[in-house]
């Protein structure tokens, strides 16, 4: 396998034939940019510069009284019932905050199609960096699920502020939540393990797992430069042959606390759109007990219903690298040909992510994980040489104690970077000229990074035990 063939290595399986997701090609160098029209036209903004936002100079990312801290509701949607919920959890952001605690809501909340840059503008602000003072939080949190507040709406305020969303099936995970994360930040007797707990699969049969063990796994859990091993924090890798679902669902019932991190490595399940299975299933990992390609069953796959009863993970930040680890959209980001490709009835946030964190004896604080596809592009440069950088960078800032909604800031910092190598190629490139790999890998790489979401509050912060 060439260099430019692992760039396009998908981290997905379908159910339906037990082989791997690949990447369909656009016609013509007019289609691709009638795709950056388009999604241009959705962020509101010519987005291809869009390097590191944060807040403006002499705010401290850190302080919420600073920074400030809002929800927003869709304008259709009646908060009441979700306020009611998130009881807990808004007494202590206003608590915190201060005179910058928001809620956006009704007239307030965006509309149907609305982008974030036009949301902004009504709110006398835009896509710009974020300055406290004109009203807008830094930090916010959408309530409610992509068909209302759309994922490109999130990517999209993600640029310039810390986002996560809270998206579960039923009112009371909303107080399960709520309370988890209340209790994590005012209870000095829960705190997690100075541990990473680092899982990914490696099947002798499958390339893409192969190369994430090889320029991920191994070099982030090994040696002197082993992840969080300046701040104190100790890797426990479960690579390869052990692991299994068996030894994840273990991993996540430790006896006495919960780890700080748990990071996992492996292909992410894909369903049609009129699969039954989607809803619950889609994004579930899948583990080492996977035998070969075509020979796949529920067996293979830990999902939301595989969580044990009695985990033991209230205050850990949960890092899925998987496709649809995140959530899926109603159509591929990567099916660069019209008519775009249907691959869910709707939006949906992944079901795993949401029991992870809607567990009623305490549960994750955020997880973040990919919206559709996850490409080798995360970790490989084009000419194949490993770029852990950014996941370094993520997870070395969570081990500092920045929130979730700051310290996540190095993806959108490399979407501009990307963004604006792919303008550059798309105009040395002459109208009709069919594309080349460059030119896909750029594409990929770019959405790739996009198409990270906190789900979560984002300004959720880990408390470790003392060093």
């Amino acid at each position: 396998m060439n260099d430019s063939t692992e760039h396009f290595l998908a981290f997905g399986i379908h159910a339906d034939n037990g082989l791997p997701l690949t990447c369909e090609f656009p016609v013509s160098v007019n289609g691709q940019l009638s795709n950056e029209a388009l999604a241009q036209r959705a962020a509101g903004i010519a987005y291809s510069n869009n390097d590191h936002m944060g807040a403006t100079a002499g705010f401290d990312l850190e302080k919420l009284d600073e920074v400030g801290w809002g929800l927003i509701f869709a304008i259709d949607v009646d908060p009441a019932p979700y306020l009611e919920q998130l009881e807990p959890l808004l007494a202590l952001r206003k608590e915190q905050a201060g005179a910058r605690f928001r809620i956006f809501s009704g007239p307030e909340g965006p509309r149907p199609d609305e982008s974030a840059n036009n949301w902004l503008n009504r709110h006398g602000t835009a896509l710009n960096i974020i300055d406290p003072d004109l009203g807008v939080p830094f930090y916010l949190l959408l309530v409610g699920p992509p068909t209302h507040l759309s994922f490109e709406f999130q990517y999209s305020l993600d640029i310039v502020a810390g986002v996560g969303r809270l998206d579960f099936p039923t009112l009371e995970d909303y107080r399960h939540y709520a309370n988890s994360v209340v209790k994590h930040d005012q209870d000095d007797e829960c705190r997690t393990r100075r541990t990473i707990e680092l899982f990914a699969t490696c099947h002798d049969f499958d390339a893409a797992t192969q190369l994430f063990t090889e320029k991920v796994a191994r070099p982030l859990s090994e040696g002197p430069n082993a992840l969080g091993a300046k701040f104190g924090f100790a890797v426990s890798p479960t690579l390869g042959d052990q692991s299994t679902k068996a030894r994840l669902a273990s991993l996540l019932s430790h006896p006495t606390q919960a780890p700080s991190l748990l990071f996992t490595g492996t292909h992410g399940m894909a369903f049609n759109a009129d699969d039954p299975r989607q809803l619950e299933h889609q994004g579930a990992l899948v583990c080492q007990d996977w035998p070969s390609y075509g020979d796949l069953t529920a067996e293979h796959w830990f999902c939301a219903q595989d969580v044990p009863e009695y985990a033991n993970i209230h205050g850990m930040i949960h890092f899925f690298f998987a496709c649809y680890g995140g959530g899926t959209p109603e159509h591929d980001n990567y099916t660069f040909t019209e008519p775009r490709k249907r691959i869910a009835n709707a939006p949906t946030t992944a079901r795993l992510a949401q029991k992870l964190l809607s567990l009623p004896r305490g549960g994750a604080l955020a997880s973040l994980g990919h919206v559709d596809r996850a490409w080798a592009s995360s970790f490989l440069s084009k000419r194949g040489i490993a770029q852990t950088q950014a996941f370094r960078d993520v997870i070395h800032r969570l081990m500092l104690g920045n929130r979730i909604g700051h310290a996540t800031d190095q993806f959108n910092t490399l979407w501009g970077t990307l963004s604006t190598q792919l303008v550059v190629l798309l105009n040395n490139l002459s109208y009709g000229k069919q594309p080349t790999h460059e030119l896909m890998s750029l594409r990929i790489a770019r959405d790739d990074m996009r198409n990270y979401v906190v789900l979560g509050d984002p300004a959720v912060r880990l408390r470790a035990e003392p060093r």
